[in-house]
């Protein structure tokens, strides 16, 4: 998997998420659930762009786990879905997962709750030496990577802005989430969540 800045334009899209995985368990297919956004508006979207973009990324976002692991996301608590949402996506963007492995679960492992501007700042400019790609990236995009990075992990709630810094949240970990995480080899997703080994 490539990097990417593509991240700077997804939501976090719990409830569509959630509507998505329905239609799969369903047996839709990715073309069957954009032609019912293309003519139902069933994510709610204002532009004819987003009516297409949504779909697409959420499928994307759903289409490698299990029915098992999407019948468990649609009757889970809303905690638990969120880390859900937020595990597809960091199976989505390999940099994100890099973060939160390399940074997140190195705070929570060191005891240290706080994450400041400069640690986002470090992690971009060593990604930066170490691909062509981050290096080619203007301050923009980075910026607004950074931003997402921080949004995500707020809607998921694993942090919570304290003046210019932001304490991480443990999160509980539900015994289902972590069997299934387990069954599809996905635990380095949720041990990057929880600073587990």
């Amino acid at each position: 998997m490539k990097y990417s800045a593509g991240i700077k334009n997804i939501s976090f899209w719990l409830f569509e998420s959630k509507l998505t995985a329905e239609y799969m368990l369903e047996g839709l297919s990715k073309d069957e659930i954009l032609e019912l956004s293309l003519n139902e508006n069933i994510y709610q979207v204002e532009s004819q762009y987003m009516v297409k973009d949504v779909p697409n990324r959420l499928y994307a976002r759903l289409k490698d786990f299990s029915d098992e692991s999407l019948t468990y996301f649609i009757n889970c608590d809303v905690d638990s879905s969120k880390l859900f949402v937020l595990i597809a996506i960091l199976r989505n963007d390999k940099l994100f997962f890099e973060f939160m492995h390399e940074v997140f679960r190195e705070h929570i492992l060191l005891g240290n709750y706080t994450l400041k501007q400069a640690d986002f700042d470090i992690f971009f400019m060593n990604k930066a030496n170490q691909s062509e790609i981050i290096a080619s990236w203007v301050e923009e995009t980075v910026n607004r990577t950074q931003r997402q990075y921080r949004f995500l992990l707020k809607e998921a709630g694993l942090i919570e802005k304290e003046g210019a810094e932001y304490r991480i949240i443990l999160p509980f970990i539900d015994y289902r989430l972590k069997d299934i995480m387990n069954k599809e080899n996905l635990t380095p997703y949720l041990n990057a969540i929880t600073g587990d080994a």
